[in-house]
């Protein structure tokens, strides 16, 4: 029956190939009557059509034909469903997978005869086939079949941008990469690495929970050798089912964990479709955990960067980034706005890695989680770029940069809007005075009260300045230094006036005298 089909199809291209243009239709011709003719094992009858189907794609791509791409647009991608579908069925029924290309036959994203194929089996009477139709990942539909696979054969994929921190810093300190246990130990919190917090970091128990009692409701994605592109989650959630003690999941969930559908991508999967598909399920809304935004975020500013490298002018025009930016956001399904505030958050989360690492010697790795858990607070401290603003204030004076880095490091900021509140702190030295104590606080808890009568000395010194002229100004602030004791100026007194101050306060004395008049009694006297 499958024998009869296949050459039903083998015959409905011939029809098909002696429609198109003359060169392409002689050649996918002779290919398919010498199968016709010839007595074919099915193994062969199916590699005879898959060499069709990349014949008639690859003529079709190189002459950039439209009438011949709309053909095959309509037809042939039902074909090579049906043909994956027809592998798939082969496979489960103990046939040998396809080999033998040659370097003629190959084109890129194609299957190299060297890989490994994980074949779907059948499983509670599911047949492996085509899914139809092809599902769409970010704009591009992109064929792939659906089957069972056993979830102890699934490989985690060890190139989730969700892991990058994880990755880099087990090979920091064992000087390799993680093997398929350890790899797992990680996604389950099972493995003590500096700066994570919390056992359950990717929640994979609440996951396990739901996993058990529904099944994995949406299935991975998973590569031609088995890879995973998506769903490194679900996968570990079901082999923490499998693992787990006797007592926490029945017989009937852990069979539940035991086999998962998949989505495979077929041998003819291009970079660009496996691309499409890490995209779409990661930076487009989905019921699921996405990456952190430290993570999206690293990756856009990554690809900014290396499209900033590749332009022909050492110093782009802003024109041109603009241009780039619009070409990131339409690969990362993003707005040019989000790009931009990536890159710039990116950016001063570079700065407060630097700082963390080379001043204040803090472990590299723990650093970068600090900065992905604190991330929306490089948003904060990003803008206000001119007089006045947040970032401006930063950028005035490195030692308020770096107060307000070890502050967000050590976790004493209770949330991200007190951020925006820094420029007025940034103005007073009162204000000041109460987030150096907080830095120096060892207890957190009293460190964050610290913070808070920080910015609320800053905020009450905002609403007088509102309130009150210039000529009350400089009469409260007149009296309050009159009052000083003499001791504030001595360098060796805690708390002493700096150097610095005293210069400005002799800067303001010198414009002053330059608009004071004689007193009254002194004119008098020059008359007479």
């Amino acid at each position: 029956m499958i024998m009869n089909d296949v050459r039903a199809d083998l015959t409905r291209l011939l029809d098909l190939a002696e429609a198109m243009a003359t060169d392409l239709g002689e050649t996918v011709g002779e290919i398919i009557r010498e199968g016709l003719v010839q007595p074919l094992e099915q193994r062969e009858t199916v590699a005879l059509l898959e060499r069709v189907i990349r014949v008639m794609r690859s003529g079709a791509e190189r002459r950039g034909d439209p009438r011949t791409i709309a053909i095959l647009d309509r037809d042939a991608e039902a074909l090579i469903a049906r043909m994956e579908t027809l592998r798939a069925r082969l496979a489960a029924q103990g046939e040998p997978a396809v080999e033998g290309r040659t370097d003629d036959d190959e084109r890129p994203g194609t299957e190299p005869a060297s890989v490994s194929r994980m074949e779907l089996q059948a499983f509670d009477g599911i047949q492996p086939q085509a899914v139809r139709p092809s599902p769409v990942f970010h704009e591009r539909p992109v064929a792939v079949i659906e089957g069972f696979v056993r979830t102890r054969d699934i490989r985690l994929w060890d190139e989730n941008k969700r892991l990058d921190i994880h990755l880099n810093q087990f090979e920091q300190k064992y000087g390799r990469r993680p093997n398929a246990d350890e790899l797992l130990a990680i996604m389950q919190g099972e493995m003590a690495l500096p700066g994570i917090e919390g056992t359950d970091q990717f929640a994979i128990r609440a996951l396990a929970k739901s996993i058990a009692v529904n099944g994995v409701r949406k299935p991975p994605i998973v590569d031609i050798d088995g890879t995973l592109l998506d769903g490194n989650r679900r996968v570990t959630a079901c082999y923490y089912i499998l693992n787990s003690a006797d007592q926490e999941f029945s017989a009937d969930e852990r069979r539940r964990a035991e086999w998962i559908k998949v989505w495979q991508l077929t041998a003819h999967a291009t970079d660009q479709e496996r691309e499409a598909v890490i995209v779409s399920l990661n930076f487009e809304p989905d019921f699921k955990q996405d990456w952190p935004e430290y993570v999206k975020a690293q990756k856009v500013y990554e690809q900014y960067e290396t499209l900033v490298t590749l332009e022909p002018r050492a110093n782009p025009t802003a024109a041109r980034l603009r241009e780039i930016r619009k070409e990131i956001a339409r690969q990362f399904a993003l707005s040019v706005d989000e790009v931009s505030r990536y890159i710039n958050m990116v950016k001063i989360a570079q700065e407060f890695e630097e700082y963390q690492v080379v001043e204040r010697s803090k472990d590299p790795y723990a650093t970068k989680h600090r900065a992905s858990d604190k991330f929306q607070y490089f948003d904060e401290l990003n803008k206000g770029k001119s007089p006045g603003g947040v970032n401006w204030s930063l950028n005035q004076e490195d030692s308020f940069k770096h107060l307000v880095f070890d502050l967000l490091f050590e976790d004493k900021f209770r949330n991200w809007r007190q951020i925006r509140d820094l420029r007025y702190v940034a103005q007073n030295e009162d204000a000041l005075e109460l987030l150096r104590k907080a830095r120096n606080e060892a207890d957190v808890e009293v460190a964050q009260g610290d913070v808070d009568d920080a910015i609320g000395v800053a905020r009450a010194a905002r609403v007088e300045q509102r309130q009150t002229g210039v000529n009350v100004r400089i009469r409260s602030f007149t009296d309050w230094f009159l009052n000083l004791p003499v001791k504030v100026f001595d360098p060796d007194e805690p708390g002493a006036v700096n150097q610095e101050n005293l210069r400005g306060l002799a800067d303001a004395l010198k414009l002053v005298e330059g608009h004071l008049e004689p007193p009254a009694a002194e004119v008098g006297d020059d008359a007479a």
